[in-house]
């Protein structure tokens, strides 16, 4: 199979490499998906373009727009499901900088590639709370803002502010708090704008006596991670997708080497051998029992995506 994003662009590889300074952004070619997400499925990803800083991350953005291509981030990994084909639209991977966060005394800064359970759980340890559904969720702090643009309301009342990058025009910050609703007004177009860092507003369960931030890095980067991702599905309306998903007695399916947790039956867990194919199949397995016994409509969490990188539905 031929590399499609340069045949449509014969002069983007070239070009990426013009702008590399000090080694970044880093170029890949022909990568294995499957040890970039959290289920560890997925084909091969003609390009994948690792930046580690903002100043990175732009220089390689304004090239993918020069050159008319769309591109698909990938943060932490756990809301994406890419297709069994790979992808042909190229990847962006947020790491480095834009994966670490700083705690001060009534919040966090982080990157948009920082996992967001990681953070809750660090500043929980420091006596912040009031984001235990945050703690149970692998993703990354740009794919949990991407998630809450299009409705979904895990980071309701806690977001302060989102610095975003956008080609052409450098880094834009937008401020979306608002603790009586959730109105994120942020303009989030998939394919043009990257989450560069934000900040959380939490609660303080108790005086913090460190008188500045702790920079902190992801310790567990490095370390296999369990081949798991949750939630599965959004809360809907008035109700918890896990009861749900109990009552419907969705614990027992599965497909090939995806199955549900028999701990949470909202989230999903892979072996080795599982392929995308296993995931869409089980999720679209599980919405149709629920739909079918209870009557309610399940929206996904995760991603699926097809070989151009657009969403895939249920």
């Amino acid at each position: 199979m031929g590399y499609h994003v340069f045949n449509g662009s014969p002069n983007l590889k070239k070009d990426l490499r013009t702008v590399q300074e000090n080694g970044e952004p880093e170029i890949h070619e022909r990568v294995d998906l499957r040890a970039w997400t959290t289920l560890g499925v997925g084909g091969l990803a003609d390009l994948l373009v690792r930046c580690r800083s903002a100043d990175g991350l732009q220089r390689a953005i304004d090239v993918l727009a020069t050159h008319g291509q769309r591109w698909l981030v990938l943060g932490a990994g756990s809301r994406l499901v890419p297709t069994d084909r790979g992808l042909r639209v190229p990847v962006v991977n947020l790491s480095g900088t834009l994966g670490l966060w700083e705690l001060d005394l009534d919040g966090a800064v982080a990157g948009g590639g920082a996992n967001l359970a990681q953070v809750c759980r660090a500043a929980a340890r420091t006596g912040m709370s009031g984001f235990d559904d945050l703690m149970r969720t692998g993703s990354s702090i740009g794919g949990a803002i991407q998630a809450a643009s299009q409705g979904q309301r895990e980071l309701a009342g806690i977001l302060d502010w989102v610095d975003l990058a956008r080609p052409g025009r450098g880094v834009e910050r937008t401020r979306v708090s608002d603790r009586n609703g959730w109105q994120p007004g942020i303009d989030l177009d998939l394919d043009r704008t990257i989450v560069i860092r934000a900040r959380l507003q939490l609660v303080s369960a108790r005086t913090v006596t460190s008188p500045g931030g702790i920079l902190l890095q992801d310790r567990h980067r490095g370390q296999r991670q369990p081949r798991s991702a949750e939630p599965l599905f959004v809360d809907p309306a008035g109700g918890r997708a896990f009861a749900l998903l109990t009552e419907a007695k969705c614990v027992d399916l599965k497909v090939g080497g995806a199955r549900l947790s028999q701990r949470n039956p909202n989230c999903i867990r892979t072996v080795k051998t599982a392929r995308a194919s296993d995931v869409l199949e089980l999720a679209r397995a599980v919405r149709e029992r629920v739909h079918k016994r209870l009557g309610v409509e399940l929206q996904p969490s995760i991603c699926f995506v097809d070989e151009d990188g657009r969403t895939v539905d249920l």
